[in-house]
């Protein structure tokens, strides 16, 4: 039997994609829609999955947790400094999407408020390595068709593989199908959103370990939490693994008259992983992920360039990605942020 390589090949970015469209897939689903084995394809994700390629995870939604505010901070440092500061961000359960860019003298963080606490809204800006600080809270995510869109393109589901993949199943990729759910995240919920943070396909069995329920119980739980949008479930992937090798955080100024139209068109785009109202001079933020910097430069001179109501566009290079949704990434590749 030929020994396996390490970095992904045609049968691995097809199990990547088939996790992207349906982070708990069984294994056997995703198999028949590939067409290998189930063998083939458990071994394939814990190998992946050992060496840093891809985490499942779950979490909530910023937007719908009660008494909270989600904001992007934009921090300037001293030089020299954004690496330690990105790293001490990094460690904290408040924040994601973590980034290192302009040069190395610019971090953004996505961090969640709580009401009535600064929390880093407060101590960043009296960090003595801090020289500028703005913080911009999201008020409107698009949600368009572009999330679901797999970035890696040539090792893709085609459609057929797709829909079989999905038919039946409530979570594709952070979207949901309408359930009678109007479930929230109460705080009784915590073991679970922690198991599920470190292992989004975590079984049944582990996840009532964790919280004390019966498995019963946590499946309902975990399909309700769902069906209201109250958690996604999402992948944090190694994407210089993937071939994506240009990131970018984009600052729209756009015309109010036009924001909810150019938004929505914008999260249509498959190289947007993220688009979102927001409040500061630039109204509109959004996270690009191209395959290199000529990719990068078509989109923003084509598909971006062809909408109008667009006033100006500041394009900020993520030179280097401290941390996703949840983990870490080092040397590249991803890691559990309290290993």
């Amino acid at each position: 039997m030929a020994t396996e390589s390490r970095g992904p090949d045609h049968i691995d970015r097809q199990i990547l994609h088939a996790l992207h469209l349906s982070p708990r897939a069984p294994f056997a689903r995703v198999a028949a829609v590939i067409g290998v084995s189930e063998q083939t394809v458990a071994r394939r994700y814990q190998r992946m999955r050992g060496t840093g390629i891809l985490r499942v995870l779950a979490r909530p939604d910023p937007v719908k947790m009660p008494g909270t505010t989600h904001w992007t901070l934009r921090i300037g440092c001293r030089p020299g400094t954004a690496p330690a500061l990105a790293d001490a961000l990094a460690r904290r359960g408040d924040t994601a999407w973590i980034s290192i860019g302009a040069g190395g003298a610019e971090i953004t963080c996505s961090a969640v408020v709580a009401a009535g606490q600064g929390g880093l809204l407060h101590h960043l800006p009296r960090a003595s390595n801090v020289l500028t600080f703005s913080a911009h809270q999201i008020l409107h995510r698009f949600a368009g068709r572009g999330e679901v869109d797999w970035v890696a393109t040539g090792h893709e589901l085609d459609a057929g593989q797709q829909a079989a993949l999905t038919e039946g199943t409530t979570v594709v990729m952070g979207h949901v199908a309408a359930l009678d759910s109007d479930a929230r995240v109460e705080p009784a919920d915590q073991p679970l959103l922690d198991a599920l943070a470190r292992d989004g396909r975590a079984s049944w069995a582990s996840l009532a370990e964790a919280t004390g329920w019966t498995q019963r119980q946590v499946a309902q739980r975990v399909a309700a939490l769902t069906g209201s949008g109250a958690i996604l479930f999402d992948l944090d992937v190694a994407d210089a693994a993937i071939g994506i090798l240009a990131s970018a955080n984009l600052w729209f100024t756009i015309a109010p008259a036009h924001l909810a139209e150019v938004g929505a068109r914008l999260a249509d785009h498959h190289q947007l992983s993220f688009a979102a109202a927001v409040t500061g001079s630039a109204n509109l933020m959004a996270a690009a992920r191209c395959r290199d910097a000529a990719a990068l430069y078509r989109y923003l001179t084509t598909e971006v360039a062809a909408i109008d109501g667009i006033h100006s566009v500041e394009t900020v290079p993520q030179l280097t990605r401290v941390k996703q949704a949840h983990f870490l990434i080092e040397n590249g590749m991803v890691r559990d942020p309290y290993a």
